[in-house]
């Protein structure tokens, strides 16, 4: 079996107190999130199929865009050989989304 070409994972979860202070001191830097409209998201049930391939061990974030200039962000799930494993998953919104091949 080859080696994992990912450094050792760490724990990138934040509890709530911490997620607070950091919203906290962005509005006390004067920082604002960009307006974003709709909020983008991956159907759950969809990201839990990715998931449980058994050869998935990183899930990623590619960006793209439609042929009409529109954004789109795509989850894939990574081996440890940084090949993406199963199919990608399209955003819920934009609105109406492109067509999922």
């Amino acid at each position: 079996m080859k080696k994992s070409v990912f450094p050792k994972v760490h724990n990138h979860r934040i509890d709530t107190k911490k997620f607070s202070k950091y919203r906290k001191n962005l509005r006390t830097k004067g920082k604002k999130f960009k307006a974003h409209s709709p909020v983008e998201t991956f159907d759950a049930q969809q990201v839990l199929k990715l998931l449980s391939k058994k050869n998935v061990v990183r899930l990623g974030v590619v960006q793209g865009a439609s042929t009409k200039g529109q954004r789109i962000s795509i989850l894939v799930g990574y081996n440890s050989e940084a090949k993406i494993v199963g199919k990608a998953l399209q955003i819920a919104d934009p609105c109406p989304p492109p067509p999922c091949e």
